[in-house]
């Protein structure tokens, strides 16, 4: 039998779950928010109910999904402390943190856990669209909290990514490099093309298109086929220049290329294309 959903947070996250649930079926017991406004209008897109304490809250759901700011679980878990929470499931949705955040409600007999969207949730309109089909990392002892959560992931076309405790902030760090400092990578080449008197609508025509065929390679060829440029062709010329003209320009940037090239040379050992000319020239640097 599926579990009533309480969503402790109407921001973007849980505005995108209590949707997406509600459409795959589940009963949305009940909204909680800090501003009231904002969760009545998310429990009247769910046909449910928002309440002012979260008494009330534990009273309507099953299963509470914690979806505020990571410096607010802790908080949220002692104020759920002060119930009965037997039988009752407690996660919260943050990537970094596992589920000891939220022991104080274990201590009142709560099963607890994690579940995290691997999504960049920019607003809810566009995550309640995008979302579904999605991976969700799951962390939870309980096994019918795992179960509970497997059936949700399920029921948002996604994929479960099974996880223990400790492997929530390296699992953070790996989903950080892609997603937010892809667009700091972006952002710094965008500058350089800028600077030089690029008109904006070309630059961002240019790295877009790169950016999107890079990751439509990564879903086709997988890594590391998906690796193009200098590094593949062995072109240590073209490698030099670059850093040369970045050295003019950012030192900073300069080093971080020098770095990012070092980081990919394991990617040509794996797929047999020869290095020496390159690693030459990174040592010589």
């Amino acid at each position: 039998m599926r579990p009533s959903v309480g969503i402790i947070g109407a921001g973007k996250v849980g505005c995108t779950l209590a949707r997406l649930l509600a459409e795959a079926g589940y009963a949305i017991g009940a909204v909680y928010s800090r501003t009231d406004e904002t969760a009545r209008r998310l429990a009247q897109q769910v046909e449910s109910v928002a309440v002012t304490d979260i008494a009330a809250m534990v009273a309507q759901a099953d299963l509470l999904l914690v979806t505020v700011s990571d410096d607010a679980i802790e908080s949220v878990s002692v104020e759920l402390s002060t119930y009965d929470l037997t039988g009752k499931g407690v996660v919260h949705t943050s990537g970094v943190h596992d589920a000891h955040s939220l022991k104080a409600a274990a201590e009142m007999g709560a099963m607890i856990g994690s579940l995290h969207p691997a999504f960049p949730f920019a607003d809810c309109e566009q995550a309640t669209h995008n979302l579904p089909g999605a991976t969700f990392a799951v962390e939870a002892e309980a096994l019918q909290l795992r179960q509970w959560l497997l059936e949700i992931v399920a029921a948002l076309q996604g994929q479960p990514l099974l996880l223990q405790a400790e492997d929530k902030a390296l699992y953070h760090a790996a989903l950080v490099l892609v997603s937010n400092y892809s667009v700091t990578l972006y952002a710094a080449a965008e500058k350089l093309l800028l600077d030089m008197g690029a008109d904006r609508k070309a630059a961002d025509e240019a790295l877009s298109t790169l950016l999107e065929a890079t990751a439509a390679n990564i879903r086709q060829q997988g890594i590391p086929k998906a690796l193009t440029g200098p590094l593949v062709r062995d072109d240590s010329g073209t490698l030099a220049a670059h850093i040369h003209a970045l050295r003019q320009t950012d030192d900073t940037l300069a080093q971080t290329y020098l770095y990012l090239a070092r980081l990919s040379l394991p990617l040509l050992t794996a797929r047999d294309l020869p290095t020496a000319a390159i690693e030459r020239l990174l040592e010589e640097i």
